[in-house]
């Protein structure tokens, strides 16, 4: 179930970029967009790859 919700999401990828461009006839809105996402993406990957102790709570 989780693999085909993932391919769905991985499908629509390339068609919302396209959509952007048809609507505003530029790349400009679909560039700034993929530009904003990988930002967010890095700085989650970022936060994620932090070298952090996790401490298991006395029982």
């Amino acid at each position: 179930m989780a693999q085909s919700v993932g391919y769905l999401v991985a499908a629509a990828g390339p068609l919302l970029p396209g959509i952007l461009h048809d609507s505003r006839g530029s790349w400009t809105l679909p560039l700034v967009v993929l530009v904003a996402l990988g930002a967010a993406r890095a700085a989650a990957g970022y936060g994620a790859g932090r070298n952090r102790l996790v401490r298991c709570s006395a029982r």
